[in-house]
């Protein structure tokens, strides 16, 4: 079966899905039933539902031109019935899975990640694939896939567990491996795994591996639903599982597949009261409210959508404009805008003329970054910077970077009211010019994920009061992107939401 997974074939794709330790494949479908399944479909839809197999489709880019083809990419995938993917042998789990300690589950993260180094032309086959179609530049694929297998490193899966879990002065790992006693109290605790269900967005390749990490670390049977535009991913760790642990609790008792967001006939079931013990949602509005709405009596842990902003203070225009503009833009192009942490408005501490001195700096800043890091931006955002233009933000001052008639890149200087919904998160940053830096507080919110400061003076005077409004994150101006192990996210400790702890 290996030979034909996963491995382009005329455009045509088999992508494996990982369900409870098996690996299971569509059978062969002839090109002309795949492309007559999408007949008559909006050119914007890209999934199709055959009767013995589900086909997405995504545009294939000319990584020279950096233009779409008009050619397509399909990934055919094995259907999905959700009674497959349920847990209810409660004995088994806690006779095997939940019994693991420690030092197996990092063991068995030892085994995938020398399985991954000694089959190197795997995750190359899988970041070529991936690079057909993404968006994203060369440089940030190549880095995005280097972090996968730095999140599988043993040292880095401990600190997490250990500081994650910790409790009452005493690392996770203790919690996590069984019963504790507690000092002067009666009775022990203990972190217990959970039957886990994570539905992942595809803004960043890393999101269904990072979901896959946490249900391990907290050796959970899980299932992961990967997203339409990260399924390759996904699709690489189940391979390797199966490969190269196939017989381990924690590969037998794990889901890796895809359905289309919605289906009923498999969502009823996954989402019905007791058929989980932790739901764990990523995306956008749309994609969050309608989980939510189904699974009220499920502890459902949401991370919702949210973007961030930079603080620049008046210090920068004493000789330091380019130098800010040049540290701001690690916090803007992650991901190009499309991550949580990605930056699209800056505040910027003077008058008018000084913001339009900035958004010149960052303009140039941009251009020099996107000739080194090409990356083609769909026609939807493409359109929706036209709209912009020309509708309710025409009065604005546009710095803007073309190639040919193609937006690239750009700044745009507003003094008015700014709806960040209408921000096409491609590699536009939105400049607005406040008196003081606590001019830009009411802007603040819970849906604001980090904050980048410069100068360093003005984040340790602010971040109290920055962190009080909702924010996660106040970090130094080009350091939002960064993480470490344990780190909280969307100000909770994961790892601690995903257990449950229990008193015996």
């Amino acid at each position: 079966m290996e030979n034909k997974l996963l491995t382009d074939r005329d455009g045509i794709m088999h992508v494996p899905f990982l369900i409870k330790g098996r690996l299971i494949d569509a059978p062969q479908i002839d090109r002309l039933e795949i492309e007559k399944a999408f007949v008559g479909k909006d050119i914007g839809e890209t999934y199709a539902k055959l009767p013995a197999a589900q086909v997405i489709r995504e545009k294939i880019i000319d990584r020279r031109t950096m233009k779409y083809t008009g050619e397509y990419l399909y990934q055919v995938m094995p259907p999905v019935k959700a009674d497959d993917l349920l847990e209810r042998d409660f004995d088994r789990l806690s006779n095997t899975l939940y019994s693991l300690s420690v030092d197996e589950i990092l063991d068995y993260l030892d085994t995938i990640l020398a399985y991954l180094v000694k089959n190197h032309k795997l995750a190359s086959q899988i970041a070529g694939l991936y690079r057909q179609t993404s968006e994203y530049s060369d440089a940030l694929l190549e880095k995005g896939f280097a972090s996968m297998t730095e999140t599988l490193n043993r040292k880095n899966a401990l600190d997490m567990i250990d500081r994650e879990l910790s409790y009452g002065g005493k690392p996770g790992s203790h919690f996590l491996n069984g019963w504790v006693k507690i000092e002067g109290e009666t009775g022990c605790i203990r972190a217990m795994p959970t039957r886990q269900l994570h539905i992942t967005a595809g803004n960043v390749p890393e999101v269904p591996v990072i979901s896959a990490m946490r249900a391990v670390l907290t050796k959970s049977a899980a299932v992961i639903k990967l997203p339409c535009g990260a399924i390759l991913p996904g699709a690489m760790l189940a391979q390797t599982a199966y490969n190269a642990a196939p017989e381990h609790p924690i590969t037998q008792n794990m889901s890796l597949v895809y359905w289309q967001g919605g289906d009923e006939s498999i969502e009823n079931m996954l989402f019905a009261q007791g058929a989980f013990d932790r739901i764990v949602v990523w995306g956008g509005p749309a994609a969050v409210a309608a989980v939510q709405n189904k699974t009220a009596f499920t502890k459902t842990i949401s991370l919702d959508p949210r973007y961030s902003v930079s603080f620049i203070g008046k210090e920068a225009f004493a000789g330091k404009l380019e130098e800010t503009a040049e540290k701001a833009l690690p916090d803007v192009m992650s991901y190009n805008q499309k991550a949580c942490t990605s930056s699209l408005v800056h505040y910027i501490e003077g008058t008018e003329e000084q913001a339009d001195e900035y958004a010149k700096a960052l303009q140039q800043a941009l251009k020099r970054y996107g000739d080194k890091n090409p990356a083609p931006l769909s026609p939807p955002a493409q359109g929706q910077v036209k709209r912009m233009k020309r509708g309710r933000y025409a009065d604005a001052r546009w710095y803007l970077n073309y190639d040919n008639d193609d937006f690239i890149s750009g700044a745009v200087v507003m003094t008015g009211e700014f709806d960040i919904l209408d921000h096409p998160f491609s590699r536009l940053v939105i400049v607005r010019p406040v008196d003081k830096l606590d001019d830009a507080l009411k802007y603040l919110s819970q849906n604001v994920s980090a904050v980048g400061v410069f100068p360093e003076e003005r984040r340790q005077e602010m971040k109290d009061r920055i962190l009080a409004r909702g924010v996660s994150s106040v970090l130094p101006l080009g350091q939002c992107e960064k993480v470490f192990a344990g780190m909280p996210h969307d100000g909770m400790m994961i790892l601690n939401q995903l257990v449950d702890w229990k008193l015996g």
